[in-house]
């Protein structure tokens, strides 16, 4: 249903309408960190799985997502990066979009004219804001989008490092705020930071450490899920356990919570244990291992956010298309939530998944992405990604599982949701 709200009387409001018809494809949330590498946003793109589709604005494809889904609900939790295409910026549902959680990055190919200041001007009216990269903004054909950006964002690739220096100066002088598109290694990094940048987009300089290195707290949360996952019984989960006080008191801090409705206070271990059960247990467990300890008030786990939409997406996917096989959906979730564990441990998934006991399935998807749950993985991946994953082309991935982009939409969306609910809820 198009949305009819319409600009202030002042303003010059958007008047074209999105195609009725929008062709299939998918929505890829990228995401972007802050100075400690916690979630600032996400760089929102359209995946089209059609190849004629190419040349289609995906401005309209954002328009058909956020008016289903609702703006709001669409756009929720953290700020995100959109194409402001003529789709979008000439439709009065653009007006609709949250002020405070939307950017409109104008694209290279965008023709200034007359008529698209104008339509500005009115959408700046409402509080729209607008991000444009720094190599066009020192362009001196588009000195006239200025006025409406808030955010430049400079890739080393695209721009020296003196145009950087200077030109960054001068955008921060007009309270602008400072984006950087790739960076390639931790000099560069340390130079962005020097200069105020303080939103970072694509990639982020990681150095792998041995697997050895790992924390007492993370080698005890690995040692669980082995067991967990494998014929650990009760008495040695509960003794690994109580390695970690703090944990202990997480755990019984949670099943102590009015969610599980209890009449009387859990105070022992064993309890707690049996009153969640293998199944949730393990879940906890996984969702804990992506917890950062020392992180400022505040802070979002990108790592954890993705690994768990992944987990759910997988999940989801799986009951889709096998509903009478919950262990494969159980497998899937499994697969999704330890797809980035080497990023978080800072080690190879190899390393890693010899401390860990997984079945085959898994291992064969973590290790190549192959197997029964590799093209899931694939798919979870290119709509979840992390930092150093590649897009791919999704029509294949899509014609091996047997699924349409249409039926995969509304799973993406709920898994997002529940991936920002499930972080929100980790100690």
């Amino acid at each position: 249903m198009e949305t009819t709200l319409m600009a202030e009387p002042d303003a010059a409001a958007p008047h074209h309408e999105a195609p009725a018809i929008v062709p299939p494809h998918l929505i890829r949330r990228e995401p972007i960190l802050d100075q400690n590498r916690g979630l600032s946003g996400y760089r929102l793109r359209i995946l089209w799985t059609d190849a004629e589709s190419a040349d289609i604005d995906p401005g309209a494809a954002l328009i058909k997502e956020a008016s289903e889904h609702g703006a709001g609900s669409f756009l929720a939790y953290a700020p995100h990066w959109i194409d402001a295409t003529p789709a979008l910026l000439h439709n009065a549902f653009t007006l609709t979009l949250p002020r405070n959680r939307c950017y409109l990055e104008f694209p290279e190919s965008l023709e200034i004219t007359p008529e698209l200041i104008q339509s500005l001007q009115g959408l700046a009216h409402t509080g729209l804001k607008f991000s444009l990269r720094g190599d066009l903004a020192a362009q001196a054909e588009r000195a006239a989008l200025l006025p409406f950006v808030k955010v430049v964002g400079f890739d080393p690739a695209r721009s020296t490092k003196a145009e950087i220096f200077r030109q960054s100066f001068q955008h921060k002088q007009a309270s602008r705020l400072l984006m950087a598109i790739n960076t390639p290694d931790k000099a560069t990094l340390d130079n962005f930071q020097l200069l105020g940048f303080t939103v970072f987009q694509g990639h982020w300089p990681t150095d792998l450490v041995a697997a050895a290195s790992l924390t007492p707290r993370q080698k005890t949360l690995l040692r669980l899920i082995t067991l967990i996952m494998g014929e650990g019984e009760a008495p040695e989960i509960e003794a690994c356990l109580k390695q970690d006080a703090e944990l202990v008191k997480t755990l019984l801090d949670m099943v102590n919570t009015p969610a599980y409705g209890l009449s009387q206070e859990i105070e022992s271990l064993s309890q707690a244990i049996m009153l969640l059960g293998r199944r949730q247990l393990q879940r906890w467990i996984q969702v804990l291992m992506y917890t950062e300890a020392g992180r400022p008030a505040g802070y979002l786990s990108p790592i954890l956010i993705q690994a768990s939409a992944r987990a759910h997406l997988m999940e989801s996917m799986s009951t889709l298309r096998y509903p009478d096989q919950p262990v494969r959906a159980e497998s899937a979730f499994t697969t999704g939530i330890l797809s980035i564990m080497d990023q978080l441990f800072q080690g190879t998934m190899k390393d890693l998944l010899a401390q860990v006991n997984v079945d085959v399935p898994i291992r064969d998807a973590l290790l190549r992405h192959e197997g029964a749950l590799g093209t899931d993985l694939r798919l979870a991946t290119l709509i979840f990604p992390s930092d150093r994953d590649i897009a791919e082309d999704p029509a294949p991935l899509l014609q091996t599982m047997g699924i349409q982009a249409e039926q995969v939409n509304p799973l993406i969306q709920q898994a997002f949701i529940w991936a920002h609910g499930i972080t929100r809820a980790a100690p």
